[in-house]
């Protein structure tokens, strides 16, 4: 996910699904990634006198129909780089979800490999599109490189439209890497909530307002962003309904420190909650597991049959998030 902020433009693109690592040849960041902790090491802020005026957000709200059979990153990129370069006269939000590198593992360009699933779609086989027979490393790498060049033609587009120091750019990835990826050392991958599924790394880029080339061990998780971005904006959310995470401006401008709070997480068959170096989890095996993941970061020493207050501490406080959610 990725959103630029400033006075004159809160702009954002967001890109799901993606190595954010491939990102970083492209733009110098701040790099807040989930683990460890970096309160010792505060962000440092860029000319803080020149961010006393906060800017507002714009929702562009509304849909409409739009047919072009290209490859989709192409479109969206292509979209994106022609919206960030309109004469904006006032601050915007752009959420740019790329769905790159994702199965179907078909790159730009493979028209053999793309009819091939669509003729088995239509033939009924509705399992063709997760493409279990199809792929390989260099596909992702393909997709992952595509991906990296995409994201470099908008921030192009953003510089040249003058905007770039303006606007904050945040990347981040919705889940862990799956089939193709390298997760090590962290165990699990998508759709599980062992690190491997929920710890990646994001990017945060602002000139104007942070410097460049700092990196944090802060665990956060994506409510925090949505948060952080209202809050640096100067909105504020209805009071009937209360965000989920805690905004980080103050530790991104100031160095303040971020309020302890409990990260939770859940997914059909799985739940999470972290709290500290601390870890409690339970798969689909339905067994209560505990973590230390300072010390343990692949989940493979379970400190529960020696931590039972612990974890039933933190077990409660995963049951009581629960509680206040809607049901799946």
């Amino acid at each position: 996910m990725s959103t630029p902020l400033s006075r004159r433009a809160l702009g954002g693109v967001a890109a799901g699904a993606a190595a954010a690592a491939a990102l970083g040849a492209t733009a110098s960041a701040a790099q807040a990634a989930p683990a460890g902790d970096a309160r010792e090491r505060p962000f440092r802020a860029a000319h803080p006198r020149r961010h006393s005026r906060r800017p507002n957000i714009l929702f562009i709200l509304g849909d409409a129909e739009y047919k072009d059979l290209r490859y989709y990153t192409r479109i969206l990129t292509e979209r994106a780089g022609e919206y960030v370069s309109r004469d904006h006269d006032r601050p915007w939000l752009l959420n740019l979800n790329f769905t790159t590198p994702h199965w179907p593992w078909i790159a730009d360009g493979d028209k053999e490999a793309s009819d091939e699933i669509v003729r088995r779609i239509k033939a009924g086989d509705r399992s063709a599109l997760w493409h279990q027979d199809g792929g390989s490393v260099e596909k992702y790498k393909e997709m992952v490189e595509d991906l990296d060049r995409s994201i470099g033609q908008v921030l192009k587009a953003l510089k040249r439209s003058g905007q770039e120091q303006d606007t904050l750019v945040f990347f981040a990835s919705d889940n862990g890497g799956e089939r193709f990826s390298y997760n090590w050392p962290l165990a699990g991958n998508k759709g599980s909530l062992q690190e491997g599924g929920i710890r990646v790394p994001s990017i945060l880029r602002w000139p104007a307002g942070i410097d460049s080339g700092q990196v944090s061990d802060l665990p956060v998780f994506t409510p925090d962003w949505t948060a952080t971005l209202l809050d640096l904006a100067g909105a504020r959310p209805h009071p009937a309904y209360p965000l989920d995470g805690t905004s980080l401006a103050g530790h991104l401008l100031r160095g303040a420190d971020v309020p302890e709070r409990d990260l939770f997480w859940r997914v059909r068959g799985e739940r999470a909650l972290r709290r500290g170096d601390w870890k409690y989890y339970r798969g689909k095996s339905g067994r209560d597991q505990l973590f230390h993941l300072s010390e343990d970061s692949r989940e493979q020493a379970d400190r529960a049959p020696f931590e039972p207050a612990r974890l039933a501490e933190l077990r409660a406080a995963w049951e009581r998030i629960d509680a206040g959610l809607l049901r799946y």
